[in-house]
């Protein structure tokens, strides 16, 4: 699911980052955050586009939308 999503992670659309993020958050609560979170952490720091920062922002923000926080 990461190597399928992956390319989407920086791109220029912004509507491609929230459906990215939408995906990832709903992998995410399905196997849980912890295993997840070496990805998410590497893409929110990314040096290589301030979009794939954003998108790992994002994809934070909607873990916690559908954890219910």
């Amino acid at each position: 699911m990461i190597s399928t999503m992956h390319p989407d992670i920086d791109h220029t659309d912004k509507y491609v980052h929230n459906t990215t993020a939408r995906a990832f958050s709903v992998v995410t609560s399905a196997l849980s955050v912890p295993s997840l979170l070496p990805f998410l952490k590497a893409v929110c720091h990314s040096k290589k586009s301030w979009q794939a920062c954003h998108t790992g922002i994002c994809i934070m923000q909607q873990i916690a939308i559908m954890m219910g926080c």
